[in-house]
């Protein structure tokens, strides 16, 4: 605990975390797709969009809600859907949760869960969303929002951005697929890793090994192991999703839909058109591909050409809260935040994921004070240089 409370930044979280993880999960978390370069574009593309302030405004304590649809959030931002979470930290999805409850901030259940949306939803009632990757068998899907339905959730956000398998050049190297598990012809290797990381191992045995995907275990025969289970979400999924895909599960799902991983506006003003009611503009973590724009890139073209047709939400390269205040200035109506949590909830627990959320709370409670906006409605476009401001890919 005592470590926890002196980390003073989402950094401070991450070297935690990265010491704690065999050097194979670190990677993976580390680099996303390819080289890496989708992940590192997504942080540091915030750093062209400066602000400019507004003085001698009434900022002594301002106001961090955010309205979404029809309730109130303390915050701005919620916690965004990471896969298989308990492979680097055993439950640590039902940790962000609970961290996620107290904070008053939703929490996105990710499509590859370790975790079942059942037990996730009855610790965070009113703070639960479910992700949705959808099945290449639309009987599998069917049953899926179903589920999600008799769970109680009220948010269901659809992830389209994945229509091909992932080319992990990190699993490659290492010998370890999170799904398949490990090639035993580099696993001298592997367990030289393991034991200079004793904290993760001792947990990962303790546990009985690799943890069952639950998002994914009710659809596969009864009686499955982990890996079975693993291979059965590899048999199902990714599916490469159409319009018409999106339109059959507007239609099966009465509650609110979001599409996450569209970036183009000609695809965000069809969603809307399709019943959406938000869609999350996003890079998938820079694990999808290393060589498209940055998320905050693709939100500042995307906003001025949306306007108010659909209420964009955002996630990608968060480490700091101004990257959050800076992405409702460029339009994102809210935020979401991936690795900064997980760093936290692999470094501490659910202590770990309080701390992580405290940060970026106080951070961008401070940014919003000292750019001169009482509320968070305060932010806009104005708030950014004229420069910046342009979002014109490439700037």
């Amino acid at each position: 605990m005592g470590g926890i409370e002196r980390a003073i930044t989402i950094e401070d979280l991450r070297r935690g975390a990265l010491r704690r993880l065999p050097r194979f999960l670190g990677d993976y978390i580390e680099r996303g797709a390819g080289n890496g370069d989708g992940v590192r574009r997504n942080i540091e593309a915030f750093a062209k969009y400066l602000f400019l302030p507004r003085g001698l405004m009434p900022v002594a304590a301002v106001d961090t809600t955010r309205r979404l649809f029809g309730r109130s959030y303390a915050q701005g931002f919620g916690i965004a859907p990471v896969g298989g979470v308990g492979i680097f930290r055993r439950h640590g999805e039902e940790m962000l949760a609970e961290a996620a409850r107290e904070a008053d901030i939703p929490f996105l259940l990710s499509g590859l869960s370790t975790s079942p949306i059942e037990k996730v939803a009855r610790l965070a009632p009113d703070h639960v969303w479910s992700q949705l990757y959808a099945a290449k068998d639309p009987a599998v899907t069917d049953r899926m929002v179903r589920r999600a339905q008799d769970a109680g959730v009220q948010v269901l956000v659809v992830t389209v951005d994945y229509p091909v398998a992932n080319r992990s050049e990190v699993t490659a190297r290492s010998g370890v697929s999170l799904a398949a598990g490990p090639d035993w012809r580099k696993a001298p290797a592997i367990v030289l890793d393991a034991m200079r990381h004793p904290a993760w191992t001792w947990e990962f045995v303790r546990e009985g090994g690799m943890p069952v995907l639950e998002s994914w275990q009710p659809y596969a025969a009864a009686g499955r192991t982990a890996p079975q289970v693993a291979a059965y979400v590899g048999s199902m999924w990714p599916a490469t999703l159409v319009w018409s895909d999106l339109e059959t599960i507007r239609r099966l799902w009465p509650g609110r839909l979001i599409v996450k991983g569209l970036g183009h506006p000609a695809d965000l003003l069809r969603a809307a058109e399709l019943g959406a009611d938000a869609a999350i503009v996003s890079s998938h973590g820079g694990n999808k591909l290393d060589c498209m724009a940055a998320s905050i890139d693709l939100l500042a073209q995307a906003a001025p050409l949306v306007g108010d047709r659909l209420p964009l939400l955002f996630d990608g390269g968060i480490r700091r809260g101004a990257d959050i205040v800076k992405a409702m200035a460029l339009g994102a109506q809210f935020c979401f935040v991936g690795r900064a949590t997980l760093y936290g909830v692999v470094a501490g627990g659910r202590a770990g994921a309080a701390r992580a959320i405290d940060i970026l709370r106080s951070e961008a409670a401070y940014v919003q004070a000292m750019i001169g906006c009482p509320t968070l409605a305060d932010v806009d476009r104005n708030m950014i240089a004229a420069k910046q401001a342009a979002g014109t890919l490439g700037n």
